[in-house]
């Protein structure tokens, strides 16, 4: 009766923990194997009929080879002589697409403009996604094609992102110990950790912290990554380059203390080369430029002025 009892305890604990493995896997899976939107799907849903709208025109297909995987996208030269660069990252799940509504902004700087589709997203290349952790070799990679096809300087160029593209943007600075003009960062999340314990309760409730550490160990193996070097925070001391930050208080998707929190760590920069705006226009995660373009523009621009953004793009603001 002994070895009978015990035998339905193992089978219990084995059950138990095959179990416990599996929702593990499966929770590694919508961490690094989500699914994200087809470029048309993307067009489609953002009501976009072409990139025209923008004032993107005469655009060229690009694609680079960056650390193992294609990245694809379209580079819209300024005419005449490149004298300044712009490079735009989208969203968590979107496409080149979802960054075009930023490029109004930046037109009367006249530069180069490249948008392109992260790693796993669009019609770009990778099997998963690492939120930052590749991402961010990914975009230095192309402000290195950008600036080496255009005769730029690191100076000559600005970083724009949304959400993950935005903590990617911040990432690229910080590893990469140079300075750009400006990053612009409207949403983004301070590191992977906080904004999957946050989104994982919100979705799956209280219950989720049990199989967040499988989750992240599995996800970590299978992508072959490490989850603590996709913090914002780790990288922002090290920030060279001006940032300007904007977080919508209504957003209840990555809330405005992540932005608060990125602000607080920027040490590395005076008060004079950086900025925080929270929006009070009832926008949703990363949409205040759709409540009030108008708005946006303005507090973008005053922040760009305020860093002489025309003398940096264009080379001939050298000080610190």
């Amino acid at each position: 009766m002994k070895k009978s009892k015990s035998k339905i305890w193992i089978g219990a604990g084995l059950t138990l923990a095959a179990l416990y493995l599996g929702i593990g896997w499966y929770f590694s899976g919508v961490l690094i194997d989500f699914r994200t939107r087809p470029l048309e799907e993307d067009r489609q849903n953002l009501k976009i009929e072409s990139p025209a709208q923008f004032g993107l025109t005469d655009g060229r297909d690009f694609e680079l080879e960056s650390q193992g995987i294609v990245l694809k996208g379209w580079f819209y030269p300024a005419s005449g002589k490149a004298r300044c660069g712009i490079v735009f990252h989208h969203g968590f799940t979107g496409t080149r697409y979802g960054a075009m509504k930023y490029a109004p902004i930046f037109q009367k700087y006249g530069c180069d403009e490249l948008f392109y589709d992260a790693r796993k997203h669009g019609q770009s290349g990778g099997k998963y996604g690492t939120y930052g952790y590749y991402e961010k070799q990914d975009l230095i990679n192309v402000i290195n094609w950008l600036e080496k096809e255009r005769g730029l300087k690191d100076i000559n160029v600005g970083l724009v992102g949304e959400s993950f593209g935005a903590a990617t943007s911040l990432m690229a600075a910080g590893s990469s110990g140079r300075e750009f003009a400006f990053v612009l960062a409207e949403s983004p999340y301070r590191d992977l950790h906080t904004i999957v314990e946050q989104r994982g309760e919100a979705d799956y409730g209280p219950v989720i912290h049990l199989f967040i550490p499988l989750a992240f160990w599995i996800a970590e193996l299978r992508a072959d990554f490490d989850a603590d070097e996709t913090s914002v925070l780790r990288y922002a001391p090290a920030i060279k380059t001006p940032v300007f930050l904007i977080h919508s208080k209504q957003d209840d998707y990555t809330s405005p203390e992540n932005s608060q929190s990125v602000f607080d760590h920027l040490t590395g920069l005076s008060d004079d080369q950086k900025g925080l705006y929270f929006t009070d226009w009832g926008a949703s995660h990363a949409r205040s430029i759709d409540v009030n373009r108008e708005g946006f523009t303005r507090e973008v621009q005053g922040f760009l002025e305020k860093i002489h953004a025309e003398k940096r793009l264009n080379g001939t603001d050298t000080t610190p």
